[in-house]
Order: structure tokens, then sequence, then C-alpha cells
């Protein structure tokens, strides 16, 4: 097999292991993974766009057919992004690689607090859906998906959590099908100027619907407060991966 397709099938369950556990996170990995294949990084972001938001979409579909989907919050998380992505984009054009890396890698630590806080509170009450902070959270995600290439899961699914009264489970699904929108827009703006692998984006998704799929099912098994613990760690290995790689001239 050629060694692209492989790295690229790797990255892929990888990212869809990940979104199927917990509804996000998938694109903070992505990024520093697809940039060590020697992509730039403006590539890196649209490619990882497109792995993002074809793997979200395989997840979504079945938890979607299980009614845990709710299609209210999607519609206004996903019309705030998607123009939310555009604006993002045109930013990155004006916004240094380095600015770019250390607020991703600052964005990424800030996940990883935000994950290990929440995995020792208890569950909140029940709460009636408040659209106003969810109009602000669908323009921050998509602002931050096209300039990094970020999903927006680890902000959407606490916004979710904290302004609707939708579970855990109904809350990852949803911000599967909000990601598999905002970021598949903004793959389409990046194609619109590139011309990327056929190859690589073969097996980011060919390994990224293998990996979402599995993440379905561990995620009805595994426990919420040790996953949660693993990921912040592992998002804070990622981070020092990345300030490594592109900042310290560690490739």
């Amino acid at each position: 097999m050629d060694g692209l397709l492989l790295e690229a099938l790797s990255i892929g369950t990888v990212l869809g292991l990940l979104l199927g556990l917990t509804g996000a996170g998938g694109s903070l990995v992505a990024l520093p993974l697809l940039l060590s294949l020697h992509l730039n990084l403006r590539d890196a972001i649209g490619v990882s766009l497109g792995a993002v938001a074809l793997t979200a979409l395989v997840g979504a579909i079945p938890r979607a057919r299980q009614g845990l989907v709710a299609w209210q919050p999607v519609a206004l998380l996903s019309a705030c992004g998607l123009p939310g992505n555009a604006i993002g984009q045109w930013l990155g054009q004006f916004v240094a690689e380095a600015v770019l890396v250390i607020a991703f890698c600052l964005l990424v630590l800030w996940s990883a607090w935000r994950m290990w806080r929440n995995s020792s509170l208890p569950p909140r009450a029940a709460t009636p859906t408040r659209y106003g902070p969810l109009v602000g959270i669908g323009v921050g995600v998509g602002v931050l998906s096209g300039l990094m290439g970020v999903g927006g899961g680890f902000l959407i699914v606490p916004a979710l959590l904290a302004f609707t009264s939708l579970s855990m489970l109904a809350a990852t699904a949803t911000s599967m099908a909000v990601i598999a929108v905002v970021s598949g827009g903004g793959f389409v703006l990046y194609l619109s100027g590139a011309q990327p692998s056929l190859e690589l984006l073969a097996g980011l998704a060919a390994g990224g619907a293998l990996g979402v799929l599995c993440g379905n099912r561990l995620a009805v098994r595994l426990g919420g407060k040790l996953l949660q613990r693993l990921f912040a760690l592992m998002l804070v290995l990622v981070s020092l991966s990345l300030a490594t790689q592109k900042l310290l001239g560690g490739s």
C-alpha cells in the first residue's frame, strides 16, 4: 500500500474515532498530523475541513436515525457558522502562519483544560433552549473553522449542554451534524482555489468513516469521566507536538 494512503487512512481513523466518541476533537488532532505529511498550513487546514466534514456526516447519519440529532440547533448553528467560515478563511490570508499556530495551540490547551474540569462537574439540570448564545457560538465556530480548520465540536458540545436540555449523547450527535455542514462549506470554499491530492482525501475519508462508526459504538459503553480526561491529556500532547514541529523547527 502506498505510504501516503496508509498515513491518510491512519489519520482518518484517529479523527473519526474521536468524533464518534466525543462529537469533538477530531480536527484538533487532524491538523498537526496533516502537517506532519509536509503539507503547508493552508492546505492542511483545507484538507482537514474536508476530512472532518465527511467523517462527521458519516457519524451523524446513524445518530439521526436514532432520533438523537436536534435539528433546530443544527439549523441555527449552521446558518451562523457558514458565513463565519468564509470570514475565517478570508482573515487567514492576512495572518502569519506562526500566529495561527500559536493561536491553535492555545485553543487546544484551553479545550483540554475545559474537558478536564468538566469531567469532575456533576450533571447539569435540564434547561430551556437559549437561542441568543447559540448564535454567538455558531459565528465563532465558523470563524475558527475557516481560520484553523477546526470542526468546532469542542465549543458546540459544551454550548448545547449549557443552553439546551440535550443529553450528552444527543449533544455529540447534534454537534457532528453541525460540523458536517460548516466544515463541508469551508471545504468547498477551499476547493475553489486548490487541488488537494485525491489519494490523500480518499484515505482520510475511508479511515474517518471506519473510525467514526467504531467511535459511535464505543461512546455508549465508555465512562464519560475517564474518556474526557484521557482526551484532555491527548490534547496537551497534540499542542506540544505542533508547537515543536512548526515553531521550534522540529520537522
